[in-house]
């Protein structure tokens, strides 16, 4: 019974699981990034990361709180350590001469009890200072770095949702193209049988109708590999088909130039960079403590007790207290010329940090204007597209036409199909381009949400 109750459980998850897989789920682009957010895995890892540096500046902390410890043991003795022992003189008639009497005598207590409480406290330590600063320094540079991470991923994300786009609309106009080349085929296959048209013409239709074909197959596998690419950015399942309903027939309108002190404000990888610079300098600062003393301070309390000596039951026989304060201070005096070596090295990045700030800015000065030019350049090819898209698709039916009244040849007829089809790849592309570049411009600026 418990077999057949687990066998009904499995088929009952299996077919919930191929229920949630009959029909594909839409996503617009919102959705996909809300998805790619709280799957992706790189973006996990970025936040694992983060409350890493959130704990490393817990651990540093510590070195600059007390320290509590206690201590405590309990000895029992199962057998009586004898040792030699005077226990009196006597006199042995050796002229005032009194020899000392020896006897084994119990040197040890049957029970022992030892607790201690220890208080230690860095009284002085700048290197352990300097370490919690650089540690909040870094948990910042990790929070940042995530946030980072998501625009990253969301911007790839908001590409790669645009180009399966294309690669579904590649798919589409081949197909339209290997329909109308199948039916020119067949409407010059109906005119060789009547004797109307050549075998030339007849075999020029049908090697382009296979051509078409096999374009149309290359496309759906294209898509179809985008399709997984998608799905994994997101951490979608492979086997559920889903999708894309974003609307490609408006693209946003071109931008006005940024204010350069707007962005650098907005940019997460120049406030990184800032923040390494920050990180530069503690490392200096802590360069230097190398060359200072610490000092240490400890409080200790112990108590004792001892009892069943030579036999006797009682407990308490001796018992003490101890108390001890300390200070230690320790200062290095020579280490081989490695301190003031650190303090170079630390000059070295600070210098390094400053020149990774200026390159950082004529980097995202080159980004925002790159992207602007391409989609200048992408705003007019999607004007002239639409128009060529028109004229093609309008030469397109007058050649067939021509061709069935017979005005016109086979040639004309493929060389229009395939400028149609052409056209509107051009169309679709040119329209990528220009979404891929608006996101590009997003993420220059600054502006990924």
């Amino acid at each position: 019974m418990n077999n057949l109750k687990i066998m009904f459980i499995a088929a009952g998850l299996f077919l919930s699981a191929v229920a949630d897989c009959l029909y594909p789920e839409e996503y617009n682009l919102e959705k996909y990034l809300s998805s790619v957010e709280q799957n992706n895995r790189d973006l996990q890892i970025a936040r694992k990361n983060a409350d890493a540096a959130g704990e490393t500046v817990r651990q540093a902390f510590a070195a600059l709180i007390p320290s509590v410890g206690v201590s405590g043991g309990y000895t029992r003795n199962l057998k009586d350590v004898k040792e030699p022992t005077a226990v009196y003189a006597y006199d042995a008639g050796l002229s005032g001469i009194y020899p000392l009497h020896y006897e084994d005598v119990d040197s040890n207590y049957d029970n022992e009890l030892q607790v201690a409480l220890g208080v230690s406290q860095s009284l002085y330590d700048p290197a352990a200072a300097a370490n919690y600063e650089q540690a909040k320094k870094n948990r910042d540079i990790q929070q940042t770095a995530e946030d980072y991470t998501r625009q990253s991923l969301l911007t790839a994300a908001k590409k790669l949702y645009a180009q399966v786009q294309l690669l579904d609309a590649i798919v589409t106009v081949r197909k339209e193209t290997a329909e109308t080349s199948e039916a020119v085929y067949l409407s010059i296959e109906k005119k060789y049988n009547a004797g109307t048209a050549t075998e030339l013409d007849l075999r020029m239709a049908e090697v382009d109708w296979k051509n078409d074909i096999s374009a149309e197959a290359e496309a759906e596998k294209n898509a179809a590999l985008g399709l997984m690419a998608l799905k994994t950015l997101a951490g979608l399942p492979q086997n559920c088909d889903m999708s894309l309903n974003e609307k490609t027939e408006t693209v946003p309108a071109l931008p006005q130039e940024n204010n350069m002190s707007e962005v650098l404000a907005a940019r997460t990888d120049y406030r990184i960079t800032l923040l390494s610079k920050d990180m530069a300098d503690l490392i200096y600062k802590s360069s230097l403590t190398g060359f200072l003393p610490t000092v240490t301070g400890s409080f200790t309390l112990a108590y004792g007790q001892y009892g069943g000596y030579e036999g006797k039951d009682d407990w308490d026989a001796y018992d003490y207290t101890a108390a001890q304060l300390g200070i230690k201070i320790a200062l290095p005096l020579f280490t081989g010329g490695y301190r003031p070596s650190k303090v170079k090295e630390a000059e070295i990045g600070r210098e390094t940090a400053r020149l990774q700030i200026q390159k950082k800015k004529d980097e995202i000065e080159q980004d925002l204007v790159s992207a602007q030019l391409r989609m200048k350049e992408s705003s007019r090819k999607i004007e002239s597209a639409r128009a060529l898209a028109d004229a093609s698709l309008r030469a397109s039916s007058l050649a067939r036409i021509a061709f069935e009244n017979g005005l016109g040849t086979q040639l004309a007829v493929s060389q229009a199909n395939t400028n149609t089809a052409q056209a509107k790849l051009n169309l679709q592309n040119a329209i990528y381009e220009y979404r891929t570049a608006y996101y590009d411009w997003e993420s220059a600026s600054g502006k990924v949400p």
